[in-house]
This record gives structure tokens, C-alpha cells and sequence, in this order.
């Protein structure tokens, strides 16, 4: 049987797509809705022990609750036949690390991305739900531009969560390649201590520092450097790494990034309060640009056709447009 012609309960299976912690993950389309899911089918490691499986359902069910335009919303999780599965909204898209390819990004793109995951974490939060494992590859960007959060709250069975739980405990025996994951750890998981949301404000934080230099603060050769980087290191100010950068983020992100929790924001949506105000600053900075394209005043429009004074009036609207467009 062809893939195209391979069918689990409702959904029809189109492609596969990749694998994770959570299993293999199929392009599928759900024939009761009508709707193009990611259809993961869980591993036998997981669903051959009772307790896990019912374990893993469990947080799937509260997972399932979230509801907000930056996650990605999980549909249905079901048992057909001896394979156990869990649909998920599909996110046609690219991960945050091919836009941002070592280089940093514009300043104001940056917050908007950091600005929709914050308040994606604060949804996640509100519900008891703490992500653990932000990092680029767990952010899809849509064809539109926007950020989608992926697996939140799964974070006991994604293959991050595991590399993560693994570098607190001896991450000498990790391979190379998981330096992309405990890069963004913070120090209370690489101590193995317990976390809540505000270690989704430090991994953000990191995320966010990165969007804005083109380097992720605490990566290095190997994962026992990197780990200890995370723990100890304290990355230079962003506005010193890109002159872009508004020197009042430094402060923000030295906040968020403090190795000590009680010194971090209380929560994500402080976080979120604080890059606003950046934001803020940023398009106040712009208006100016703008104002420079308003038309003159010239008396002798009133001698001009309406249609042409209105014809001028598009025109302007129309650069200002690209002008916008351009800066942001």
C-alpha cells in the first residue's frame, strides 16, 4: 500500500514530512473536515507501556485546550487499531532558523515575531502550560510571516524536551548536533532544577537576542561548553553586537536572560510589556519618515479637476505605503 492509499481512522495519509520525539509525522487530510492536517504517529517505545501512552494522552488533552493564532493547535490525538496518533494543525512554513540563516534581522521584524511567541506563551501559561523548548526550530514562520509555536506542552515527549532533561543530567554523552537545542536551555533546566514560565522567558529571550545579532548567546564548539555557557556566560549587549539594535533593548534582554529566575520578569507577559514599549519607540522613530510625503500645500489645487487632486492624493497614500513597507 502506497502512502497516497494509506488510511488511519479518518485521516488519509499524503506524504511524510519528518520525525520527531512524538514519532513519525505524515501530511494527512482529515476526510471528516475536509481539512490538511500533521498527522504524527507516536512510537512503539511510547504506546507498548500502558502508562506512558496514557500519560502522554493526558498532557495531549491539555495541550489540545490552546487556542491562539501563534500555536499550533492540536486537533485530535486517537488509537486506530495498534497505532496511537495525534493531529495537529499543519503548518505549511519554514522554521525561524532558515530566515534568520546567522544574520540578524530587521529590528521591528524581529519584535513582531518575539511580540506573537510572547503572547502565544502567555496563552500557554494562563492554561498551566509551560512550552520548554523554544528554539528556532520549534518556531514555523506561515507563508504570511507569522510565527506558529509547535508541540506546546509537550514538552516531556518532544525530542528537544529529552535532550534537554539529558544535558542536565550528563550532557557529555549527548551528541553534537543537540548543541541546537541546549543552546537555548536556561540555567535552572541545565541544573536540572525545576521550571516554570520563566524559563520560557529566558529560551525567548535568547531566541529574541539572536533575531536581533545573528548569534545565539550561549552557543559554542561542544554541548558541555554550551551548557556551561548557559549557566555562567553573560552574552555582550546586543546594541554593541548590531548598531541596529535600540540600546533600550539591552537592559530588557539582560533581564531576561538573568541566570538568577527571581531576577528575571515575573512572567512572560511582563516581557511582552517591556518589548512593547521598544516597539513603541521604533514606530515613533518612523513617523517622521512618513510625515516627509505629505503632499505641499499648493493654492492652485483648488483651480485643479477633483479627479486629479484625488489622483495626487493616491499617489501619496501609495508611496507612503512602500515607504512603510520598506522600513518594517
Amino acid at each position: 500500500m502506497t502512502t497516497s492509499e494509506r488510511r488511519i481512522a479518518h485521516y488519509n495519509l499524503l506524504e511524510p514530512v519528518g520525525s520527531g520525539g512524538l514519532g513519525e509525522v505524515f501530511r494527512a487530510r482529515d476526510t471528516k473536515i475536509g481539512r490538511t492536517v500533521a498527522l504524527k504517529l507516536l512510537p512503539p517505545e511510547i504506546t507498548r507501556d500502558p502508562r506512558q501512552i496514557e500519560a502522554l494522552f493526558a498532557d495531549a488533552r491539555r495541550a489540545s485546550t490552546l487556542s491562539h493564532p501563534a500555536i499550533a493547535t492540536l486537533f485530535d490525538l486517537g488509537v486506530a487499531g495498534d497505532i496511537h496518533y495525534l493531529a495537529y494543525e499543519f503548518v505549511s512554513g519554514v522554521p525561524l532558523g532558515n530566515e534568520m540563516a546567522g544574520r540578524p534581522m530587521n529590528p521591528r521584524r524581529a519584535l513582531e515575531i518575539a511580540l506573537q511567541l510572547a503572547d502565544a506563551l502567555s496563552n500557554a501559561h494562563a492554561a498551566g502550560l509551560v512550552h520548554g523548548d523554544v528554539r528556532p526550530e520549534t518556531i514555523a514562520l506561515t507563508g504570511k510571516g507569522n510565527a506558529k509555536l509547535l508541540e506546546t506542552g509537550m514538552r516531556r515527549w518532544t525530542r528537544g524536551g529529552r535532550l534537554r532533561r539529558a544535558a542536565a543530567e550528563d550532557p557529555g554523552r549527548l551528541p553534537p548536533h543537540a548543541v541546537a537545542v541546549v543552546s537555548y536551555m536556561s540555567p535552572e533546566q541545565a541544573l536540572g532544577s525545576e521550571v516554570d514560565g520563566r524559563s520560557d522567558v529566558f529560551s525567548l529571550a535568547s531566541v529574541t537576542y539572536e533575531m536581533l545579532t545573528g548569534r545565539n548567546p550561549f552557543t559554542s564548539n561542544t554541548v558541555q561548553d554550551s551548557v556551561m555557557r548557559v549557566i555562567s556566560h553573560h552574552p555582550p549587549a546586543p546594541s554593541s553586537v548590531n548598531a541596529e539594535v535600540m540600546r533600550g533593548m539591552d537592559a530588557i534582554l539582560a533581564r531576561a536572560m538573568s541566570k538568577d529566575i527571581l531576577k528575571r520578569h515575573e512572567s512572560i507577559a511582563a516581557f511582552a510589556a517591556e518589548l512593547r514599549g521598544v516597539m513603541s519607540a521604533l514606530e515613533q522613530r518612523r513617523a517622521p519618515v512618513l510625515s516627509s510625503y505629505v503632499m505641499p500645500v499648493d493654492d492652485r489645487a483648488d483651480k485643479m479637476p477633483l479627479a486629479v487632486v484625488l489622483a495626487g492624493t493616491a499617489g501619496v497614500i501609495v508611496v507612503a505605503a512602500v515607504v512603510w513597507w520598506a522600513l518594517s
